[in-house]
């Protein structure tokens, strides 16, 4: 049981593959993360202590040096994202030392689902990360001259939605509760001190120097950020740690422990069994009899991918949106391929600046009212908001009071600033520009009401009122 490297070409931090898998072997990577997205059947990860089934539709973070295998009952087709850390450490500090998770935590040693949540604003973030996954498969299985470029745009807005939305502090937490990247980065700074000290004795008194700030201090922080206690952590730490000794070496036990901080190995066992479940000789035997079986997995040719992604598409993707059949699926996937190609266009053919882009967010065929319930066309909104993370164009969302009557404008407006605010994070609708048309005087005070509804919920947003003939 080894470690896995994983060539990156220069400046190219990511690499690309599809794999047909029915076992792979036990493995791990360092200063990379790697994404598992199954395009048809469903995979088994085990990934040190956890044991996560990823269905066909969801994706799964591998983390930094994490230990893992994937299976499958029947060979399954996965598309596997691999991430150079070392590479984005210059845009994000602490990347290496930063967790990223899409699910809840087993309540033990037990197998259990990739989607074991209800939470429809998770939901969203896992739905546009997703579609950016599958926006690079498309581009890197293409013929277009303009492939790498397509996809490396999609790889920086990747990372950027790891770090934000997908770090295990941040997706744990509720929606509305963000962390501030003052607290983030301190709690990484502490893991990275944790990372490379952890076979010495670490106190509180130790962090709280290293931080200067007072014991009492890091405790009240530590305890709002994490689920853990401070000396659970660091003990999840060191015994993650003991299990590359455990499976790479011949290490005694008793070395193990010391060399991984434990004070006494009877220390080691309990917090070993805590997180795996089994004594370490029974897991380390359990790894040896998987590696001694035989394996069954093939790299696929990415260029013969473009029916299975296509297909991947039509029958996972676009039904997320179609909610409740209120879009119909054919419009969605054509809009799609639409605006992938007007995406591309803009690249062969870049227009001087200012550029940008109108979302008439309340015409029919982004927003319907049924039932008294909402509906809005998330599909286009979505892809519009990846596309200008990675561009430089402007998104301008235009609000038609045409559309809107005096009794129910402010339940809607609500609705979908709500959404946005969950979907994509103040720092996000802050760069786009409200523009809202009015025709009459009773449009006129619609129109009034709904910027003072958006200046409410988002401070610094830029608002222009308009009339045309």
């Amino acid at each position: 049981m080894k470690k896995e490297a994983v060539q990156f070409i220069v400046n190219k931090p990511f690499n690309v593959s599809i794999l047909s898998i029915k076992k792979y072997p036990i493995h791990w990577h360092e200063d990379v993360t790697e994404i598992l997205l199954p395009l048809k059947g469903s995979i088994e990860v085990n990934a040190n202590f956890e044991h996560i089934l990823v269905k066909e539709g969801d994706f799964w973070f591998v983390n930094n040096k994490s230990i893992h295998s994937i299976r499958s009952s029947s060979k399954a087709i996965v598309a596997v994202f691999h991430i150079d850390l070392n590479y984005f450490e210059k845009y994000f500090k602490y990347i290496k030392y930063m967790f990223f998770r899409n699910n809840m935590y087993s309540q033990g040693n037990t197998r259990i689902e990739s989607d074991n949540y209800d939470d429809d604003i998770r939901k969203g973030y896992k739905t546009r990360f997703r579609n950016l996954l599958v926006s690079v498969l498309t581009d890197i299985t293409s013929q277009d001259s303009l492939a790498e470029e397509l996809t490396r745009d999609s790889m920086y807005q990747l990372v950027a939605s790891m770090v934000q939305e997908f770090n295990w502090l941040q997706f744990l937490k509720k929606s509305n509760d963000f962390i501030s990247p003052l607290q983030l980065d301190r709690y990484h700074r502490i893991v990275k001190y944790i990372d490379e000290h952890y076979h010495e004795k670490i106190t509180l008194d130790d962090i709280a120097k290293q931080e200067f700030i007072t014991k009492n201090y890091f405790s009240h922080l530590w305890k709002n950020l994490s689920h853990f206690s401070f000396n659970e952590r660091l003990n999840y730490e060191r015994t993650l740690k003991s299990e590359f000794l455990l499976l790479s070496t011949n290490m005694s036990i008793a070395t193990i422990a010391e060399k991984c901080g434990f004070s006494d190995v009877k220390y080691y066992y309990k917090h070993f069994r805590r997180w795996y479940g089994v004594k370490p000789l029974e897991h380390k035997k359990r790894c040896q009899e998987y590696m001694d079986s035989q394996f069954d997995y093939e790299e696929l040719d990415l260029s013969s991918m473009a029916n299975i992604i296509k297909s991947y598409i039509k029958e996972i993707v676009i039904p997320d949106y179609s909610q409740d059949n209120i879009w119909k699926t054919s419009y969605l996937f054509d809009n799609f391929v639409k605006m992938k190609y007007l995406y591309k266009f803009d690249k062969i053919t870049p227009q001087p600046p200012p550029r940008s882009v109108i979302v008439n967010v309340l015409n029919p065929s982004n927003f319907k009212n049924k039932e008294g319930k909402f509906y809005f066309n998330w599909q286009n909104i979505d892809l519009l908001v990846n596309f200008s993370e990675t561009s430089d164009f402007k998104i301008n969302i235009k609000l038609d009071c045409q559309f809107l009557d005096d009794f129910s404008y402010k339940d809607i407006i609500h609705t979908f600033l709500d959404s946005c605010i969950y979907r994509y994070r103040i720092v996000t609708i802050e760069k786009w520009n409200f523009v809202i048309n009015y025709q009459d005087e009773k449009s006129f005070n619609v129109a009034i009401g709904i910027g003072s509804i958006i200046h409410d919920k988002i401070r610094n947003a830029n608002i222009r009122y308009y009339f045309e003939i």
